[in-house]
């Protein structure tokens, strides 16, 4: 698993920095005299990102430099690369919360730019580290807003990256078949120049076969990908393939070969120099000499990762490496030094539990119950395996939510998301036909009016405007079924992800013993599934009815959001809400966008106004939040999302387009709090209000 987290890590941006001899050559240009600031800043910015992978405190002093001087000189796009390295700096540190920070930093900048590529590759990062703090959930929700950012800008290159990540997802659930098709899916778009995303691809491949336990497979892939970072001079990919290669070749039992290819990856992490990998190389071979029982050899290599890792501040390696060294102080074929072993055995559990692992805790407990035991302290053994226990049922009960993580997805969302899109591509089909049929009839009218013209001018221009008005009618009920068909097809993207983050979350209070929560949260979800289906058969539904469903709905996403959420209605004296008629699922959109868009950035409650008011001969809505604003009102268009503002005009246009006039407008403006959006709807004359 640590080799998987690795290659995850080397997705946080384009990977261009490959040793000590270009952190050099920019620290030489450092010193010429007459250097301009912005290419200072530049330099600046790239030694951040180089160290990263070597020192990255170091690396965070360079970005602190590039942010106030292009702060300084008002060089809004540095500063943004500034941030973005030091998110990269501190996920090299192993500081989750601070890289995604950072991340969220750049996000919010980007958004406010409007620069899209910049908030998918954000949102790509901030699924990293949701990936590392084992929020596999955020983690695939952040991928999949980041991927449709990147295929409707047509960046096939991100779009392969963030398939990959999704895969690597999917790995880490233990999802190998989903894993797999994911990557092969990338695969099959790469190209002859995309060598780097090959080889990681091929690494990826070949960490899925070996947790599949097919050797021969892995050793494959691993070998492609060997071959090719060493034909284009990837040396730090190829020294980190290098090592995988060489632990699927000691499970093999090859133990020579593996012996050659850890020390070969050694020797280029020295050359680039790379802390992390080269103490990751020592505790490899200190592992394999000690299969070997070669004491002295195991010994050396794993003093000397010791001290690399404590250098780097990594708790994790130290403490696994510290484990093996009391295991060679245990071994038969060694002088026996147990009061050595269990020394060692405590310094791992501290460390172990300072890194918050599980597994390593759960390591450590269990080599200190046994060397306890050994050395016939009873008690303390007793105690220690009492504590393996207790870790050893957090790793399965993890283990097990993440096994219903995977079906959730791999069945509820993906089965639902098929039935739906098969539906609406077979009633979009039916459309495609009609229209082509209405159109050869189209043709026919105009063929038999050139016909008429052969008989007389006379005629003519009765004829012309009969063919003219007969397009137009076929024009408007051709709008009208694409206004009823675009409805369809926002049910078509909002039902499949919705229905799995609300089962999520009820199977979450399910999971926490909580039934009752469980059981008001799925009332309110059924019914609001249950309207949303009939609702999808008929054009208009009163206003109670829409805002019975919007109740029922902020519920649910309030649960989502982890934040409250109120909604009030104002209903002006003389309106009926019960007569009072509007397409269905009309605010829906314009609410989800305030909750998202407004009320999830605010440190505030949240609080969603709809006021309704009568007006001559129609109607005003006016929906209000309390959110942040315009400045952080931005449409990404996620898989799932509810099209917003966009949506909901088009969708009034296209009405109108039916009825022949205005019956339905839009408006919008920002507030100081908050944000509102006003419709008015025209009412007929009879329309009688009470």
């Amino acid at each position: 698993m640590r080799t998987l987290v690795f290659f995850v890590g080397f997705f946080l941006s384009v990977f261009h920095a490959w040793g000590q001899s270009q952190i050099d050559s920019l620290r030489l240009e450092l010193t010429k005299p007459g250097l301009h600031d912005t290419v200072r800043v530049a330099i600046y910015n790239d030694l951040s990102f180089y160290y990263a992978g070597i020192d990255p405190m170091v690396g965070l002093r360079y970005s602190d430099s590039a942010y106030v001087l292009s702060s300084r000189l008002g060089l809004t796009d540095k500063a943004i690369t500034s941030i973005n390295n030091r998110g990269v700096n501190y996920w090299y540190q192993g500081q989750d919360s601070l890289a995604l920070e950072s991340y969220l930093q750049v996000l919010h900048a980007h958004q406010k730019s409007g620069n899209r590529k910049g908030q998918a590759s954000a949102m790509n990062n901030i699924a990293l580290i949701k990936y590392n703090q084992g929020d596999y959930r955020g983690a695939l929700e952040s991928h999949e807003a980041s991927t449709a950012i990147f295929q409707d800008l047509g960046l096939r290159k991100n779009i392969l990256n963030s398939q990959m990540n999704t895969g690597v997802v999917f790995l880490a659930l233990a999802d190998y078949p989903k894993a797999m098709e994911y990557f092969l899916k990338a695969l099959r778009q790469t190209e002859d120049q995309d060598v780097w995303e090959r080889g990681n691809l091929y690494t990826n491949l070949g960490l899925v076969y070996k947790n599949l336990n097919q050797l021969t497979e892995a050793e494959s892939y691993h070998r492609k990908a060997t071959e090719l970072y060493r034909q284009e001079g990837f040396k730090q990919m190829e020294a980190s393939s290098l090592g995988n290669l060489g632990a699927v070749l000691q499970l093999r039992g090859k133990i020579a070969e593996a012996e050659k290819l850890f020390s070969e990856a050694l020797i280029l992490n020295k050359e680039i120099g790379n802390k992390r990998r080269v103490a990751s190389d020592f505790t490899a071979l200190g592992s394999l000499y000690s299969e070997k029982k070669n004491v002295a050899l195991a010994r050396k290599y794993l003093d000397s990762a010791a001290v690399f890792y404590s250098e780097i501040g990594e708790k994790l390696g130290l403490s696994t490496v510290l484990l093996q060294l009391a295991k060679l102080e245990k071994s038969d074929f060694f002088a026996k030094n147990l009061q050595k072993a269990l020394e060692l055995e405590q310094r791992a559990l501290s460390l172990a539990q300072e890194s918050e692992s599980l597994e390593a805790q759960r390591a450590a407990w269990k080599a200190l119950s046994e060397s306890q035991e050994e050395a016939h302290d009873y008690l303390n053994s007793l105690r220690s395996f009492q504590n393996f226990q207790v870790f050893q049922d957090s790793i399965f009960n993890d283990e097990n939510e993440k096994k219903q993580l995977s079906l959730q997805i791999g069945y509820e969302f993906e089965t639902q998301e098929k039935e739906l899109k098969e539906a609406f591509e077979s009633e979009k089909q039916l459309l495609e036909l009609e229209k082509e049929s209405e159109q050869l009839k189209a043709s026919l009218y105009l063929l038999g009016i050139g016909a008429v013209l052969l008989f007389g001018g006379g005629g003519f221009w009765a004829f012309r405007q009969q063919a003219r008005n007969k397009r137009q009618k076929l024009e408007s009920e051709l709008r009208a079924q694409m206004a009823e068909l675009e409805l369809k097809a926002l049910k078509a993207q909002m039902n499949p992800h919705f229905i799995f983050n609300a089962l999520s979350s009820i199977s979450n209070f399910l999971l926490k013993n909580q039934p009752e929560e469980a059981d008001r949260y799925l009332t309110r979800f059924s019914r609001l599934i249950r309207r949303i289906l009939e609702y999808s058969e008929v054009k208009e539904i009163s206003l109670r009815e829409e805002i019975s469903l919007i109740r029922d709905y902020i519920t649910i996403e309030s649960l989502r959001l982890g934040k409250k959420i109120d909604f009030e209605v104002i209903l002006e004296e003389d309106v009926d809400d019960s007569l009072l008629m509007i397409p269905p699922l009309l605010l829906q959109p314009l609410v989800e966008n305030s909750i998202w868009h407004g009320i999830a950035p605010s440190k505030e409650e949240g609080l969603i106004t709809l006021k309704v008011l009568n007006q001559d001969e129609s109607c005003l809505l006016v929906l209000r939040d309390n959110g942040t604003g315009m400045k952080e009102f931005v449409q990404i268009p996620e898989k799932h999302h509810s099209m917003g503002m966009n949506l909901v005009k088009n969708r009034l246009e296209n009405l109108n387009f039916k009825n022949g006039q205005s019956a339905l407008s839009i408006f919008w403006k920002n507030l100081s709090p908050g944000f509102e959006v006003q419709l008015t709807i025209a009412q007929p004359n009879s329309m009688k209000f009470s």
